[in-house]
């Protein structure tokens, strides 16, 4: 038995190097994929540090002049008033089709099955994840054993934005960033009859929970836009094309949230913890400067 992840990246170099240490204790395999543009298409360079390459770290360049769609004129934006569990297939497809960052983002995250899939063997525990969610290396036995009871599971995760320690109140669609990774089996991730993509939006749709087990406790760490000052504004900028609302793509938006301890594109609070479980990985590498 092997366990793989798979992950898109876009900058985060300080949170990957965090992941790098905590996957490290259980993870066999860690492929990362980078495209050459950004989902709103403008060109980006290759971010992924090559320090970090090793036999666990397999780094796979995408192409996507071809691949990614240029933004258009008139473009379908998520609604999440709309865009529910009921009628997910028809709101997934149709953004697919007439949101060109979604798409971008969509196909990016969706080449793992293309990547992985003549690698991987039934026994096998592949991890579905972004590079910011990091999964808790105290819990790989687990989650190794509920996948080999289950096929698949998701998890919850503590949900923090700008800094190590500081802490989101809520999120939008399934609660406690649940529903967003997905440990699965080999066999399973080689039979799913739907992308990865579609796996990750229909779980923040709330539309998996009859279908999915998640544990009940915490299982890891969504470190969002750490190391902001560096990262933050050319994510937002990344996903342009991809909201209505313009004006949260600059660096006044990012410094309001801070100022005011507030996400205010999910419209929730920020709050400090400094006495959550938080991963063995932060004793090994510096992180002074990321502490709220």
């Amino acid at each position: 038995m092997k366990i793989y992840e798979f992950c898109p990246f876009f900058n985060e170099n300080r949170v990957a190097e965090i992941k790098l240490k905590e996957d490290a204790r259980w993870v066999d395999e860690l492929h990362v994929i980078e495209a050459n543009k950004t989902f709103s298409y403008a060109d980006k360079p290759r971010n992924f540090d090559p320090a970090y390459l090793g036999p666990k770290v397999v780094y796979h360049s995408l192409h996507a002049d071809n691949a990614f769609r240029k933004p258009e004129r008139h473009q379908l934006y998520f609604n999440p008033d709309t865009c529910q569990a009921a009628n997910f297939d028809r709101w997934y497809w149709r953004l697919l089709s007439y949101n060109s960052a979604f798409h971008n983002e969509a196909y990016q995250r969706s080449r793992c099955a293309d990547i992985l899939r003549e690698r991987v063997e039934d026994d096998d525990v592949i991890i579905l994840a972004d590079f910011d969610e990091i999964i808790d290396s105290c819990m790989a036995d687990r989650i190794v054993s509920e996948v080999k009871r289950r096929q698949v599971i998701t998890v919850k995760m503590h949900y923090s934005v700008f800094f190590l320690n500081l802490f989101c109140r809520s999120n939008h669609g399934a609660p406690h960033w649940s529903y967003r990774v997905f440990a699965m089996s080999g066999r399973f991730f080689r039979s799913m009859p739907f992308s990865g993509d579609y796996l990750r939006k229909k779980g923040i749709a709330e539309g998996l929970y009859q279908e999915i087990y998640c544990l009940e406790e915490p299982a890891g760490f969504h470190h969002s836009w750490l190391d902001y000052r560096q990262t933050a504004l050319p994510k937002l900028q990344a996903f342009a094309a991809n909201v209505k609302d313009k004006s949260i793509v600059n660096e006044d938006y990012i410094k309001q949230c801070l100022d005011d301890k507030k996400l205010y594109y999910l419209d929730t609070e920020l709050y400090v913890d400094n006495e959550k479980p938080f991963l063995a990985a932060l004793r090994d590498i510096p992180t002074a400067d990321l502490w709220y």
